[in-house]
């Protein structure tokens, strides 16, 4: 079974009229979604205004080719690809693909979009087809994953996600099948991301991992374009991906299995918070309880939070989860975000400035979280958790697996629009209301562009 070949005749050969139409409107609500938490990122992103210097700085001047999404400026396709995947996901409130763990549109879109707009006349179908094809592509690589874990010393979702902006990339470009295998060849000796950003609280490159993947796949991609040869097996040889950072440890028909009839990439998670998508369930429990009115937040006495094998890592090291010195580390920490749920009944961007970071209150409550690790609940249950809840009041006991904003359990639209606009409002470019909702209109009506700059230009 190749997947390598697979993947990339599925890439070649996918049409927009091969799409079928709820996957095009789910494709067309994450773009929304990940231009406006672009915007956003500009200005409240971790790491991102140095990411746009060095951009700016390495671009040496070059020709602007493509747009910086809301800083109304432009720069060489690769390097513009670089700025705005540095921002896609420095906000952690991109979409997800729950099954498999990753943010599969984080890199696909600004490599694509970069790509197109350098090359012109790319019509909204060809770039929504690459968009769905680059989040497919990398879904489908994580999907045959036996195990989603970082102690092999590899962080997975950016290295996942890099394969996703190479197959939207090699769409935008027209590349056939066996110039695809040699992309994906090329950004194997191009793409990982340590582990080791787990173990320091004061690094951003957790907030701008995607940068790396944007800009590689084009690299990649033009690499294969002049014809230079790969590998005929990158992902599944026996010295290749899955080899390298999985060990072996994969089954290759889930990553295959209905290619082309079933689309996972239809199948994501829009965020209602901006933090780590396995706190989501957690919050959502929160959000419930105060919603019942069982117990005030100065009556909780303890909480013990049950959490499996991907979501350990959002309470260690303890301490330093319960008393975040940076956003980055509040968004991966359970025992703060769920202390903000219990106390105010949401989270928000808010909620990871400085000032709150440090609040008292959210501290205290965050000290009398404690977690159970259970190891059964590994991959597939992901979002399984449970709290027992100690209050003056007794205990209580809840647990989720389907969080707020999941297929199951979407967000209405007008969640989804005040996401969009609260984002996207927060640009550096100072849009207005106005700005964002031509914005809007411009992607639903994407199928009727002949060239994508016309959505470039209003961002």
């Amino acid at each position: 079974m190749n997947i390598s070949r697979e993947l990339a005749h599925f890439v070649a050969e996918t049409d927009y009229e091969h799409l079928p139409r709820p996957v095009i409107e789910n494709q067309k609500k994450s773009l929304l979604d990940g231009i406006a938490i672009t915007f956003g990122a500009g200005t409240l992103g971790d790491g991102v205004k140095e990411m746009l210097q060095i951009a700016e700085d390495l671009a040496a001047h070059g020709d602007p080719e493509a747009t910086v999404i809301g800083f109304d400026k432009k720069l060489p396709a690769a390097w513009a690809a670089f700025a705005n995947a540095s921002m896609a996901h420095s906000l952690d409130f991109g979409d997800t693909h729950q099954k498999s763990t990753i943010h599969s549109n984080s890199s696909s879109m600004p490599a694509a979009l970069a790509l197109a707009e350098r090359l012109g006349n790319v019509s909204g179908r060809d770039f929504l087809t690459a968009l769905v094809v680059g989040s497919e592509t990398a879904i489908r690589i994580a999907m045959a994953a036996d195990t989603n874990t970082t102690e092999d010393g590899f962080y997975p979702p950016t290295i996942y996600s890099s394969y996703g902006a190479t197959a939207a990339a090699a769409k935008i470009l027209g590349l056939n099948e066996e110039q695809i295998i040699s992309a994906f060849s090329f950004n194997l000796c191009q793409t990982m991301c340590s582990s080791e950003l787990t173990n320091n609280k004061k690094t951003a490159v957790r907030s701008v991992r995607e940068a790396f993947a944007a800009r590689n796949a084009i690299t990649a991609c033009y690499m294969a374009k002049e014809n230079m040869i790969g590998f005929s097996d990158p992902l599944e040889g026996k010295l290749g991906f899955y080899h390298t950072f999985l060990h072996d440890r994969y089954t290759p028909e889930r990553a295959l299995e209905g290619l082309g009839s079933r689309y996972e990439a239809a199948d994501l998670t829009y965020k209602a918070w901006p933090c780590c998508f396995g706190t989501h369930s957690a919050i959502t429990i929160a959000r419930q309880i105060r919603r019942e009115g069982l117990f005030r937040p100065d009556e909780i006495r303890h909480i013990q939070v049950s959490v499996g094998a991907q979501n350990k890592m959002l309470f260690e090291p303890l301490e330093e989860r319960r008393n975040p010195e940076s956003s980055i580390i509040g968004k991966f920490s359970i025992p703060f975000t769920l202390a903000e749920a219990f106390l105010k009944g949401n989270v928000t961007l808010e909620s990871f400035s400085d000032e709150n970071l440090h609040s008292p209150e959210v501290r205290s409550l965050a000290s009398k979280i404690d977690y159970t690790y259970m190891d059964e609940w590994q991959r597939g249950k992901e979002t399984y958790t449970t709290l027992e809840i100690e209050t003056d009041k007794g205990t209580f006991t809840r647990s989720e697996t389907m969080p707020l904003g999941t297929p199951g359990n979407p967000m209405d639209q007008d969640a989804f629009d005040q996401k969009f606009f609260a984002c996207g409002l927060l640009s550096a470019s100072r849009k207005t209301r106005d700005d964002l909702e031509n914005i809007k209109k411009e992607v639903l009506t994407l199928d009727n562009s002949p060239d994508i700059r016309s959505l470039a230009v209003l961002l």
